[in-house]
């Protein structure tokens, strides 16, 4: 029989569980091999785009017609963030990955589900998780532009910040599709494949819109980095931010947790008659009538 006393659900903070997500992404070396490989990477992509722009612009000075065409936004920025764009398609579902992929194999997730934490709250968690690794692979190129206004260049904050902030929603609709690629595949090697043939099925179908307009132009919005073409040009798009945002969501929510992870006794704050004589297989939390919160005794059992 049911107890008829009301559930009282049990809070916890959401310290703990985001520094224990933020130490184990810190932990993992997807991001430090990523961050070792995009190191490099920034550092040509600036100085070629550099040399470039430093070409274009002496030549500029014969013709005040081309002078008036250069941008910095368009020889220094998007070259630049360029490499980053590049190791955030190929790389950065690894780190994304090891959100999620990790726990699962190691059977943590199982027990991460029995806290007293709801579904948003754990998911959550792992976005922020997921942020921060793009805000520590953002470092080289953030430091990029201020090695270019040590230099002497010049920047236009508006359009810098929209082309940030582009690159952030592209990084954090890789890191969603990540994790519910890592939510559904059985293994960390599975989602990957499966997130890279998002993320390079993408460049193919630029390339296939780009050579055939005619017949495969429609095909051109199914392609992530469509959600970058307008923030490099400059331009600012709400209903682009907000169609990214409610993907990103979409994926989400989308994410099977709960039951399919839970273990064979999950808690649900119910206790059985002892006449079943199930014996108990893990140890729960059930609320007293003060409603303080007690664990149950060796002999008790737990409902599902």
């Amino acid at each position: 029989m049911r107890s008829p006393e009301a559930a009282v659900p049990l809070g916890a903070p959401f310290g703990p569980l985001l520094a224990k997500e933020l130490r184990e992404m810190a932990s993992g070396r997807p991001l430090w091999i990523m961050l070792l490989i995009l190191c490099p990477l920034i550092r040509f992509s600036f100085f070629q785009a550099v040399s470039l722009y430093r070409n274009a612009s002496a030549t500029a000075l014969d013709a005040s017609g081309l002078a008036s065409a250069l941008s910095p936004l368009d020889g220094v920025l998007v070259p630049t963030f360029g490499g980053f764009y590049v190791a955030v398609t190929l790389l950065f579902p690894f780190v994304a990955i090891r959100v999620l992929g990790n726990e699962k194999e190691s059977g943590a997730l199982r027990l991460l589900i029995q806290l007293p934490y709801r579904t948003p709250t754990l998911i959550g968690a792992k976005l922020v998780a997921v942020f921060a690794a793009w805000l520590i692979a953002a470092v080289p190129a953030i430091s990029a532009l201020a090695i270019w206004e040590f230099m002497g260049g010049h920047l236009f904050v508006a359009e810098t910040l929209n082309l940030v902030l582009g690159h952030l929603l592209y990084g954090l609709l890789v890191g969603a599709i990540a994790l519910f690629a890592a939510a559904l595949a059985e293994s960390a090697a599975t989602a990957a494949i499966v997130t890279l043939g998002f993320t390079i099925g993408s460049w193919v179908i630029d390339f296939a819109a780009a050579s055939q307009p005619d017949l495969l132009g429609w095909s051109s919005w199914l392609s992530l980095t469509e959600t970058l073409h307008t923030f490099e040009l400059g331009l600012l798009s709400i209903s682009l931010v907000v169609g990214v945002l409610a993907a990103i969501l979409v994926l989400l929510r989308s994410l099977p947790f709960g039951s399919r992870w839970a273990l064979p006794c999950a808690p649900r704050l119910h206790v059985r008659s002892s006449a079943s004589r199930r014996p108990a297989l893990c140890w729960s939390l059930q609320p007293r009538s003060d409603g303080r919160w007690i664990r149950p005794r060796t002999g008790g059992t737990l409902s599902r």
